[in-house]
Formats: structure tokens, C-alpha cells, sequence
């Protein structure tokens, strides 16, 4: 079995690859491809066989694609990934490639959530292509949490406008774990999986594993929302950026990232990490 992983370079990328090698895939058969020539520099000389492709380039995609028994399209977050992620679809559908894994994110096919629209046309394209695939809707990550970890340090205060909305995350780890899975396992063909976390956290719960971590109090502050875009911009955020933030926090307040399911869990066949865990990476 030969594996291209577009997007080996990223956060998620960089784990997944030492999980495909614990379950007995060999660094040989796995191409790591990405835009990070350092990254790859350093992949290579752990023995996988590496690309460097800019997804901008059809005739790149083409080339990296070619040869592979599967492709692992871990989502970018390019303003326009929905026409890098048809590209890389259209190529694996002409090269025959006989399995497509896809990071999607979690409810990508609730109309309210912004973050969700590119991640649901690409899972159509998909579907449309006439390729096997499996679909991974990841949740949020609990080092999405980090930065804001790292202002509360300063202020003791955890400011958000989400009120009382719940989220499941999990750590970047046990997403990787999964992908893993489905990509070395049979009898996930065509299914789509919701992962979440185990558990439904608020963001007083979230604020006391920051306050664990960190070893200071530390407490949950909820704002408006239009008191939030203020707070961010006068932060020096732009208004464009703080407003699509401040839409976000209304999401998740909404429960867009709350639990889904035990997917996750079984998929990767232990419990998924605390949040202190997950903060304290």
C-alpha cells in the first residue's frame, strides 16, 4: 500500500505520520507532501519519501498524486481551499486512486456555521467523484486553546463570548490517531465520522484546566459579542478579523463543537484527552 499525505507539513500532518508508522506502515510506502521544504528535509531523512506541492499547481497535484494506492487530504486554510481541495480530487479521480480520506470538520452541513461551507462542497465533490472515500469530521482542538491559555497567564481572565455554550475537543493527537486507523483498517469505505472529545466542557470548565495548568486562578469572563469584537480590536485585530472571531465565539456558543458522538473514542479505541492534558502539550 503506498500513502500520500497532502498536508504532512502541518501541525496534524507531522502526527499523523509517526501513527501510520505504528501501525505497520512503512515509512517508504508513505509520500509526506507539503510546502514546508524544511519539514520535508527533515521527513526525508527519517526515510519517508516526500513532495514538495503547492496546491495552487494542477500539473504538481497531478505528479505527487500518481502512483498512490491512497490520499490523505488533510483540509488547508487558504482563502480559497475549496478549489486547491476539487484539484487535488479531479487528480486522484483520473489517477484511479482506490481510497480518499478527507479532514472535514464537524456539522459541516449546518447552514449557520460559516467554517463549514467549503469543508461540506468539498465532502460533495468527493462523493461525486466516484471515489471511495472516508470522511473525517474533526472537531474542535484542544491547542486551539493555547494562545488564549497564554493571555490568561497574564490577566487571570479567560474572556469569550460564547455565554453558556458547551464544546467537546479532543487533542491534535487523537484526531491523528484516527486518521490512522481508517487509513490501515478495512471496513470504513464511504462513511463519514463525527469526532469529538468524550466529554462536553463549558468554558468555566475550560478556564479551571487553564488555571490547573498553569498553577493560578484563572476565571471565565463571557462578553457580547459585540463587546468581544471590541475587546479584539482594540487589541489591534482588524475589524474583519474580530467580527468573523466574534461570529465564531456565536457558533460555539450555539453548540456547533459540542459533543457528536463517540466516533472518536472508538475509532481510536481508548478515551480521548483532558483538556489539561491537551493544554499542557
Amino acid at each position: 500500500m503506498s500513502v500520500l499525505v497532502l498536508g504532512a507539513t502541518g501541525a496534524l500532518g507531522r502526527l499523523l505520520l509517526p501513527e501510520l508508522r505504528k501501525r505497520n506502515l512503512a515509512a517508504a510506502d508513505v509520500t509526506a507532501a507539503g510546502r514546508n521544504q524544511q519539514v520535508l528535509d527533515a521527513l526525508a531523512a527519517a526515510g519517508y519519501r516526500t513532495v514538495r506541492v503547492d496546491l495552487d499547481d494542477a500539473d504538481q497535484i497531478r505528479a505527487a498524486v500518481a502512483g498512490h494506492d491512497q490520499v490523505v487530504l488533510i483540509s488547508g486554510n487558504d482563502p480559497h481551499r475549496l478549489r486547491q481541495h476539487r484539484a487535488v480530487i479531479d487528480a486522484a479521480a483520473a489517477a484511479g486512486v482506490e481510497h480518499f480520506h478527507y479532514t472535514s470538520g464537524v456539522r459541516a452541513d449546518d447552514p449557520s456555521f460559516a467554517l463549514g461551507a467549503d469543508h461540506k462542497a468539498t465532502e460533495d465533490a468527493i462523493k461525486q467523484s466516484g471515489l471511495r472515500f472516508t470522511i473525517l469530521r474533526n472537531g474542535w482542538y484542544i491547542e486551539n486553546y493555547i494562545q488564549a491559555m497564554h493571555g490568561a497567564a497574564q490577566t487571570g481572565v479567560l474572556t469569550a463570548a460564547v455565554g453558556d455554550g458547551r464544546v467537546a475537543p479532543a487533542g491534535r493527537r487523537d484526531f491523528a490517531e484516527a486518521l490512522a486507523a481508517v487509513v490501515t483498517t478495512d471496513g470504513h469505505d464511504d462513511k463519514t465520522y463525527s469526532l469529538t472529545g468524550d466529554t462536553d466542557y463549558s468554558y468555566a470548565d475550560l478556564a479551571d484546566a487553564m488555571a490547573e495548568v498553569l498553577g493560578k486562578p484563572v476565571r471565565y469572563q463571557p462578553v457580547s459579542a459585540e463587546q468581544y469584537q471590541a475587546i479584539l480590536t482594540g487589541a489591534g485585530l482588524d475589524e474583519g478579523t474580530a467580527g468573523f472571531l466574534a461570529a465564531l465565539d456565536g457558533n460555539m456558543g450555539a453548540g456547533i463543537m459540542a459533543y457528536a458522538g463517540d466516533d472518536l473514542t472508538r475509532l481510536i479505541g481508548h478515551p480521548t484527552m483532558s483538556l489539561a492534558e491537551g493544554l499542557s502539550q
